[in-house]
């Protein structure tokens, strides 16, 4: 015996959900299909234009189509599916047409930084960013550096004039001596040469040997350069540096 359905367990007629019997309702909305939708996807769907499911699908297939045939990703090693992909969006071949506003002090190194950026895929309206980026870092970093240097230098200081205690104005004169015999009188290069010495001694073994050679050379020192009461001894200056850089620590 054939099995019969009761009317409310029997099948609706497939014609009576297509979307075109669907859209000839007079009550359609777009309930009908997604079920109970907020006010702002109702809002959102009707400004795009969707009608129905077939529509939304159409709509997908051409976006994903246009998608694919524009930006395909390349496989893990496929150089040139690479190079084809990021031509498509504007890398050159050579780095010539890379136009970046470089500092000064970096003109030495521009081509080499093009270079980098080609070959590293940087597109050429990004690689002045890059720069740009480098430059600012870098003074940071460098601010930063002196700013440690500073501190360390006056530390240093402070506690070389708590070793000397009471004599600390009398050796700090002795060691403004020292200086100028080293480099004369105070120009830039002057600075520069001491500011060198000092990063390379530290701030408190420089005090130290600039007080010692200004002590040397000082007018109630007869004895400081090592000659006997003859006068038959040559002075040595090397030795005597050598020896004066040696007890500096």
């Amino acid at each position: 015996m054939d099995y019969v359905l009761e009317p409310e367990m029997q099948a609706v007629s497939d014609n009576l959900v297509k979307p075109e019997n669907i859209k000839e309702q007079d009550d359609y909305s777009p309930q009908s299909y997604w079920g109970n939708l907020s006010d702002d996807d109702e809002d959102y769907l009707n400004k795009k234009g969707v009608k129905s499911p077939t529509d939304l699908l159409h709509s997908y297939r051409e976006l994903e189509r246009a998608y694919s045939s524009r930006v395909a990703l390349p496989r893990d090693g496929d150089k040139e599916a690479l190079r084809k992909f990021y031509s498509k969006l504007g890398m050159p071949n050579d780095c010539k047409t890379y136009e970046v506003d470089l500092a000064e002090e970096d003109l030495a190194f521009g081509d080499a930084f093009k270079q980098t950026c080609l070959e590293n895929n940087i597109l050429p309206q990004s690689a002045q960013a890059l720069y740009d980026w480098y430059v600012k870092n870098r003074a940071e970093q460098e601010a930063d550096v002196e700013q440690q240097q500073y501190e360390q230098s006056q530390a240093e200081m402070n506690e070389q004039l708590r070793e000397w205690g009471n004599t600390a104005t009398q050796n700090t004169e002795l060691m403004k001596r020292g200086i100028r015999l080293f480099v004369g009188d105070s120009d830039e290069d002057g600075d520069d040469t001491i500011a060198r010495m000092e990063e390379a001694l530290g701030t408190k073994r420089m005090m130290k040997l600039f007080c010692r050679l200004g002590n040397a050379v000082g007018e109630d020192n007869s004895v400081s350069f090592k000659c006997n009461a003859q006068g038959n001894d040559a002075f040595d200056s090397v030795a005597f540096f050598r020896e004066m850089f040696r007890n500096a620590s």
